[in-house]
């Protein structure tokens, strides 16, 4: 192919071997801003590992515009998951705006390692919700959200995104297990159970056996989720009885060993007044004989 030949031609007609050769020939050097921004869009498309090796060694920083693929091929998913995986550094975690773009991106990727390091590095904290509605893989870093790390507006919004997810009792089932409080309160003073009934009174869902579905899926969640609330409420109340039973039983053993400690107090004494007599008696007994 002659070096002046149409890139863009060669993309279209995933022509790899040519876009190679006019990538090695350098007709990215003459492309600035938003026309290179847009023609590396267009090569990552390709889903070749050689152009994004290529496109690596450039000076350029990647970012999450150029994996905007379409994820209803399932190639492409795995392609930009790959991509965030092998050149994370590449990406440019000082933009935050930049750190937004691949959170929402390494949540429809099901890149968890990608989220492993926005959550631990406190980068796109007002996306931290949208991992509610991802896979487990990428759910499960819910565990590095700490306590503060977020509002609980937000917080409360997650579980909410997570119990209208389609696993959602698996989720459901991992946060009990890792005892993260998903019946939080928001501002609001709404839990998931409150915000739960109120979609499922509200909310218009389609008069078709796909929307009679999502309703009858969501009703089965709000019993669930009512279950989970009142089993919490009642082990509630068992631990702060214990708590009162064994407040109790350190009082009785206390005062078991204040009665204790004088009944024997008073038992010396008695034993003490009770020699004293009989020393006293044998005294008066000698001094009776000795007349």
């Amino acid at each position: 192919m002659k070096e002046d030949g149409n890139l863009e031609e060669a993309i279209s007609h995933y022509r790899r071997e040519d876009v190679m050769y006019l990538l090695k020939n350098g007709v990215l050097s003459g492309l600035t801003g938003e026309e290179l921004a847009q023609t590396r869009r267009r090569l990552a498309s390709l889903r070749s590992t050689e152009v994004m090796d290529f496109l690596s060694r450039q000076k350029e920083s990647f970012t999450a515009d150029m994996l905007q693929l379409d994820f209803g091929i399932f190639q492409n998913k795995n392609f930009a998951k790959e991509m965030l995986q092998k050149y994370g550094k590449k990406f440019d975690l000082t933009d935050e705006e930049e750190c937004r773009k691949l959170f929402s991106l390494a949540c429809r990727v099901d890149d968890e390692k990608m989220i492993q390091q926005l959550i631990r590095q406190k980068k796109a904290t007002d996306c931290y919700e949208m991992i509610g509605a991802a896979s487990m893989p990428v759910f499960r870093q819910i565990t590095l959200i700490t306590t503060g790390m977020i509002h609980d507006d937000r917080r409360v919004d997650l579980y909410l995104a997570a119990c209208l997810s389609a696993d959602h009792e698996e989720k459901l089932a991992f946060m009990q297990e890792n005892h993260i409080d998903f019946l939080l309160k928001n501002t609001a003073g709404k839990n998931v159970v409150d915000l739960m009934e109120d979609r499922f009174r509200t909310y218009r869902y389609s008069n078709n056996k796909k929307g009679q579905l999502q309703k009858l899926q969501e009703e089965q969640t709000v019993k669930l989720l009512k279950k989970i609330q009142l089993e919490n409420e009642q082990g509630d109340g068992k631990r702060f009885l214990s708590k009162k039973l064994i407040i109790l039983l350190v009082v009785c053993v206390v005062a078991a060993a204040a009665i204790g400690t004088v009944a024997g107090y008073a038992h010396r004494n008695n034993s003490v007044s009770a020699d004293s007599s009989d020393d006293l008696s044998a005294e008066e007994e000698d001094a009776d004989s000795s007349y």
